[in-house]
């Protein structure tokens, strides 16, 4: 998963992102979840606050923020819906 945080006046573009990602990254380093946050919280010391972030999880009922997830078969990052959630959890999406 990455977390990320747009510029202002920027929305998310599943389709470009994916084409970045894809020109940049090997398969094994492309994040399948995509998290878009309107700030990112440091700590006292400056650094990312990332325990919250993997408590979360990818749970769409739990998360408040943006998540969009890898969608191999279109080529692009789509909206992470409770549907696709239990279809991860229950093995019928894969990862």
């Amino acid at each position: 998963m990455a977390c990320i945080r747009l510029k202002e006046n920027c929305e998310f573009n599943g389709e470009n992102t994916y084409k970045h990602i894809h020109a940049h990254l090997p398969n094994y380093a492309r994040p399948r979840f995509i998290r878009v946050k309107s700030a990112i919280e440091l700590t006292a010391t400056f650094k990312y606050r990332k325990v919250q972030l993997m408590e979360e999880g990818f749970n769409p009922a739990v998360i408040k923020d943006c998540l969009y997830i890898l969608d191999e078969k279109e080529n692009t990052y789509v909206p992470m819906t409770q549907a696709i959630y239990n279809s991860v959890k229950k093995h019928h999406f894969r990862l």
